[in-house]
Order: structure tokens, then C-alpha cells, then sequence
């Protein structure tokens, strides 16, 4: 049983110590501290917020990097291609009509333009 300082002496109180606040605070204290350092692991910038946001990325990027280096493997095989070891005749004509805009007098050009909205 309860019983504060103000309260008068019973039969269920004697003998006990009256209860105080005082003994409640170190209690109440540890109490919040724990909730407070609960709740920034869950949802702080460096708790498992945090550590789903970067896993995010991470998968983001992976992409991100595999996009490039099939772009990368594709520019290499190009200049590969146009390298002095290995010349390829039909990609250079073609890399050089793009580019410069060239054609061979028995051919004919058909312009393919976007139509206006």
C-alpha cells in the first residue's frame, strides 16, 4: 500500500516507509532515456531510417552502374573497331556518312522529319 507524507497513519501503513516523488525520479529518468535513444534508432538519421534510405541508393546505383558500363562495353567495342589493329571498312563508311553527312553519288537521301504538333 501507498502512502504519502501527508496521509495519516492505518493499519495497512504502519511500520512502512512513506512513499515520495523523489523515489520515482531516477526511475523516470532512466524510463525517458531509453525512449528517447528507442526512438532515434528507429527513426534517426543514423537508425534504421537512415540504413533504408542508403540501402536504397544502393540499389540505385548498382543500376545506375550497370546502365554505364554497357554503355562503357559498347564505346569500347567502337574504338575497337576503329582502331589500326583492327579496322573495320563498313563501320568507318558508316561512322564518317553519319558524321559528316556524306553519301555516294548513286545513292539517295530521304530526310525523316519529325512533323510539327
Amino acid at each position: 500500500m501507498i502512502r504519502f507524507v501527508t496521509s495519516g497513519l492505518s493499519s495497512h501503513t504502519v511500520g512502512q516507509e512513506p512513499f515520495r516523488l523523489r523515489q520515482l525520479l531516477f526511475p523516470g529518468m532512466l524510463l525517458l532515456m531509453i525512449l528517447g535513444l528507442s526512438s532515434q534508432a528507429l527513426k534517426g538519421e543514423r537508425g534504421l531510417s537512415g540504413w533504408m534510405q542508403l540501402e536504397r541508393d544502393l540499389i540505385e546505383r548498382r543500376a545506375d552502374l550497370a546502365a554505364l558500363e554497357n554503355k562503357n562495353d559498347a564505346l569500347q567495342k567502337q574504338v575497337y573497331r576503329l582502331s589500326n589493329e583492327s579496322l573495320d571498312h563498313d563501320f568507318l563508311d558508316e561512322r564518317a556518312r553519319r558524321v559528316l553527312g556524306l553519301t555516294r553519288p548513286d545513292e539517295t537521301v530521304i530526310f525523316n522529319l519529325p512533323s510539327a504538333p
